[in-house]
């Protein structure tokens, strides 16, 4: 065992020196505290730790650059732990890198349980039935160092923070990806440090480890970055009921102020709304009203169109039984099954009930009956007139 894994609490003086010898000792956990198990981590021994990186900080960046993931561009936070495939960092955004964090009682989790990430992705898919594809989730936000060192938001090292990811941000509309579908990693960067365009909207959801940072230094960050509006919400997973906190950027200096609090505000011209599961201990139900006044969630709008789906199914069915009751015997399965045929092809006709009963009444010319008469009449009007030129056929 190493000399760090065997120093008491009372050694762990902040202040002490470490050596540049000794110093990858310092770099990260003993695995029997990594994420997965159950060793409890202190505050304590947390803090000697940035304190012990701090104090050998070359040697420690050397020890990163080694990392398969490195990104030059990032900087570093001595306060968190970086390692092959995950992270303590909520801002480190490399692909195959993990995020937990501490829990209250010091072992190391994810973040977010299947709660939170369910709840930012039905906000993300509700969103866009509203606003289009131009809601992005955890996008990369990346700023110019001079926002953090105004705002006083640097790394234990001391160097600015550049980076953040909130849990949903709205774009302009020139960001609008023309089909449905999830944003690629490159998609999701956003460089506001190389002129692109400051999102709309920005959402957190609160969870146990994050609720100071989102209510304070993000509001903070958000309304330098020039975002016009910023929603804080509480899912209710820790509290009494779901609530939302809308922030938006007061027009005499670039700070937020709070306009709404509640289940139900106005964001980005849109109505929103939280609400209770209908389930104890689910998410609860996030929806947004649109042009036509109506109330929309994304697994309301799922169940929506898999009853469009269906619906037409059964009516056909029921058109078609009734037809099978008033024909005769000697047709009943050619019409019947020529009917269905047809469509299922082109689809189920508003006067389906109409046709089904004309049929009944002339069964030997079915055929004449599958489209509207007053649709003949139109393609008949439609029709070229008749020459005298002969068919191919006939020449």
């Amino acid at each position: 065992m190493s000399e760090v894994q065997t120093l008491t609490h009372e050694e762990r003086d902040p202040s002490a020196a470490v050596t540049a010898r000794n110093a990858p000792q310092h770099w990260s956990l003993v695995p029997s505290a990594w994420p997965g198990v159950q060793t409890v981590v202190p505050y304590l021994d947390r803090t000697w730790r940035t304190q012990a990186r701090l104090q050998v900080l070359s040697a420690w960046r050397e020890h990163l650059q080694r990392l398969s993931h490195y990104d030059p561009e990032f900087h570093y936070d001595p306060g968190h732990e970086y390692e092959a495939d995950w992270t303590t960092d909520a801002d480190y955004r490399e692909d195959g890198v993990r995020l937990y964090r501490y829990s209250d009682e010091g072992v190391l989790v994810m973040p977010h349980g299947s709660f939170h990430s369910w709840l930012v992705h039905l906000m993300v898919r509700t969103l866009c039935l509203v606003l289009g594809h131009r809601v992005c989730r955890e996008p990369d936000l990346h700023y110019p160092d001079g926002v953090s060192e105004d705002l006083e938001q640097l790394t234990a090292s001391g160097e600015p923070r550049t980076r953040r990811a909130p849990d949903v941000a709205v774009m302009p509309e020139t960001w609008t990806l023309r089909e449905a579908r999830e944003r690629t990693v490159a998609e999701r960067i956003i460089r506001l440090d190389r002129g692109d365009p400051a999102p709309e909207l920005v959402i957190e959801v609160l969870s146990r480890t994050n609720d100071g940072k989102d209510l304070h230094d993000n509001r903070e960050l958000y309304a330098a970055l020039g975002i016009a509006e910023y929603i804080v919400v509480d899912s209710g997973e820790f509290s009494e009921a779901p609530c939302m906190w809308l922030f938006r950027l007061d027009d005499r200096e670039p700070a937020y102020r709070m306009v709404e609090r509640g289940t139900t505000l106005t964001a980005c011209g849109t109505d929103m709304r939280i609400i209770d599961a209908p389930v104890d201990g689910d998410v609860p139900v996030f929806q947004c009203r649109d042009a036509n006044g109506h109330w929309l969630d994304h697994e309301g709008h799922i169940v929506q169109k898999e009853l469009q789906k269906e619906l037409p199914k059964e009516r056909m069915s029921t058109v078609l039984g009734m037809l099978e009751l008033m024909l005769p015997q000697d047709l009943r399965d050619e019409v019947v099954a020529g009917l269905r045929a047809h469509w299922e092809q082109t689809g189920l006709p508003e006067n389906a009930e109409a046709i089904a009963i004309a049929i009944a009444r002339e069964p030997e010319a079915w055929r004449t009956r599958l489209v509207d008469p007053q649709e003949r009449e139109s393609d008949a009007d439609r029709s070229p007139p008749l020459r005298d030129t002969p068919s191919p056929r006939e020449w």
